[in-house]
């Protein structure tokens, strides 16, 4: 949890008010800070004595450049830096979770379901990292942050800036000795294989609450990274024969993160719901609604909307509520769905919310039971304790889109593309041009004996040219098609944090966050609808980069689709969403 800001903390970084502090480490002190639009971030201030170092500075610069780079849902991004203030800083998406750290030592182990989930979200973001040219060099539990839609990795890449100012000051090696890998821990060269031996590490301590290789002095425990195999033992079977190979002693013998995620993928149960936030024990699950709440109570200006962003009038109180009495809890309550929702607490209504709107409501302190309602169906109780004062977000949304379907709470909304859909179009072009291709080489052969040919007789040649080249045509369609059905659907998925388009060719990903944007707008209706994403002026640019993603590939095409969208924008993206308000 954020602790108060101490005498002689800076109250003021960059464009950041700071308003608690959330730890520190060898860089320096991270600290929790809120933009001037209400976004909350975690703000890391260099040491006074690093920020005197020239070449610390430019060690600084370049990672923060290449680690501002880095795409994935599972990183939390660089949001902004200035390393040449008087002390350099970087700033970073808050991620509102306890990290693995935290929750292991105060509530236990990590069931095997959840150490899966665990180890692929951290094998998708440590490939992101690599992708960008960067090493973590100090992946560790405490710098794995549980989210309600899975795991984050902080301070990736920052960790190389530091190295070559702590071997010569200090003349021993920088990171964390219980996980890091033998090659590292023998002061030899670095690559991506040695995070793929503190990932083995990181995910041994999850499931057993120990490191692989015990705790003790400094020294003895590098000497057991370096010379002795790891301690697995409480390792269930499965996960045991997953994270045995990362922990090689050789970095050749070690799987690739392609191979950590194949093995760790296969142990995760089909019924598991990361994306419902049901992917960690309920306790761990309460820690993270509690630093949500915390999250949106901190972030929250005076007088404005729970949402972030200008201060919005209060909706008239409904049954069983008295306005902003404040001895009462605040419950924002957004309606993602097409269709309306009636709020109930403790099986009372508190009122409706329309399609795509939000509502705030207040409740009195203790413990109260909040579902949302459409027609006959409920969705599932979310326990609230509220305290006087507090402030409370759900939202919630009818996949189905049917009045008679069960609404779901959610912390993302993720939208699909129809494999079917893209099949048809992928042969359907796919035979037309190979047919045109076939049909000029053939024309461009047999000119010269068309030439005498009467019309009759070239109706007849045309006709038997079609009979000839359509059949070979429509199988390299089918084909191509065949291989576009086998390919996963294209995904958009809007969360607390940004958006995530996964594209179906090869699984890449585009992750923006929204403190990266200016705006965000929703362009068009129909099949031409367009989502279109305004980012600031990069430093020297002459103007804005703008990126433009075609919605009908994720199946956003009707006035259902584009409405739900609407409304995750902004409920999400409150802050930089432009748009109608149907």
């Amino acid at each position: 949890m954020p602790g108060a800001l101490r005498a002689g903390d800076p109250l003021q970084v960059g464009p950041y008010r700071l308003v608690g502090r959330l730890g520190g480490g060898g860089m320096g002190q991270v600290f929790l800070g809120r933009s001037p639009g209400g976004r909350l971030v975690a703000v890391k201030l260099v040491r006074p004595e690093l920020a005197g170092d020239p070449g610390f500075r430019r060690r600084f610069a370049a990672e923060v450049r290449a680690a501002r780079a880095v795409g994935g849902f599972y990183t939390a991004q660089v949001v902004a830096s200035d390393p040449g203030a008087e002390r350099p800083w970087l700033a970073t998406a808050y991620i509102p979770g306890p990290s693995l750290h935290e929750a292991v030592e105060e509530h236990g182990p990590l069931p095997g379901a959840s150490v899966a989930l665990l180890g692929s979200g951290l094998a998708e973001g440590l490939a992101a990292v690599h992708a960008s040219g960067l090493v973590h060099r100090d992946l560790k539990p405490g710098n794995v942050i549980l989210a309600a839609d899975g795991p984050r990795i902080i301070d990736f890449g920052i960790a190389r800036a530091l190295e070559s100012t702590v071997l010569t000051q200090t003349h021993t090696v920088l990171g964390s000795v219980g996980f890091m890998s033998p090659e590292q821990a023998r002061g030899g060269e670095v690559g991506p294989t040695s995070d793929v031996f503190s990932l083995g590490c990181v995910l041994v301590f999850a499931a057993t609450g120990r490191g692989p290789f015990g705790t003790g002095r400094l020294d003895a425990l590098a000497y057991r990274v370096v010379h002795e195999g790891p301690e697995l033992a409480g390792l269930p079977a499965d996960l045991a024969g997953a994270v045995a190979p990362c922990l090689a002693k050789d970095p050749a013998a070690r799987p690739s993160l392609e191979e950590v995620l194949a093995s760790l993928s296969g142990l995760v149960p089909a019924a598991a719901e990361r994306g419902a936030g049901r992917w960690l024990p309920e306790a761990v699950t309460e820690v993270i609604a509690d630093r949500e709440t915390l999250r949106v109570t901190t972030a929250e200006p005076p007088g404005a909307a729970a949402g972030g962003g200008a201060p919005a009038p209060e909706p008239a109180p409904a049954p069983g509520t008295d306005g902003a009495a404040p001895d009462r809890a605040r419950v924002t309550v957004g309606n993602l769905s097409t269709g309306r929702l009636d709020v109930l607490c403790d099986g009372a209504v508190l009122g409706t919310i329309d399609a795509g709107a939000s509502r705030t409501f207040h409740v009195s302190p203790g413990a109260h039971s909040l579902q949302a309602r459409a027609g006959a169906h409920r969705s599932e109780a979310r326990q609230l304790r509220a305290r006087p004062g507090s402030s409370f977000r759900l939202a919630f949304d009818i996949p189905g889109g049917h009045v008679d379907t069960r609404p779901m709470r959610v912390t993302s909304v993720t939208f699909t593309g129809s494999r079917v859909r893209r099949w048809w179009r992928t042969t359907l072009v796919t035979t037309l041009s190979f047919t045109l291709l076939f049909g000029w080489l053939v024309a461009a052969a047999t000119a010269e004996e068309r030439a005498g040919l009467g019309a009759g007789e070239s109706l007849l040649g045309i006709g038997g040219f079609l009979l000839a080249v359509a059949p070979p045509s429509l199988v390299l369609g089918l084909a191509y098609g065949l291989v576009g059905l086998l390919l996963p659907p294209r995904r958009l998925t809007l969360g607390r944090d940004g958006l995530l388009l996964r594209s179906g060719r090869g699984g890449r990903e585009v992750s923006i966050g929204w403190a990266e944007l200016d705006q965000v707008s929703v362009v068009g209706g129909g099949r031409g609808a367009v989502l279109v994403a305004w980012y600031g002026r990069p430093p020297g640019g002459a103007r804005s980069r703008v990126r433009r993603f075609r919605l009908a590939s994720v199946g956003v095409t009707g006035g259902r689709e584009l409405g739900r969208l609407r409304a995750a924008l902004r409920w999400f993206a409150s802050d930089v969403y432009q748009g109608r308000p149907e």
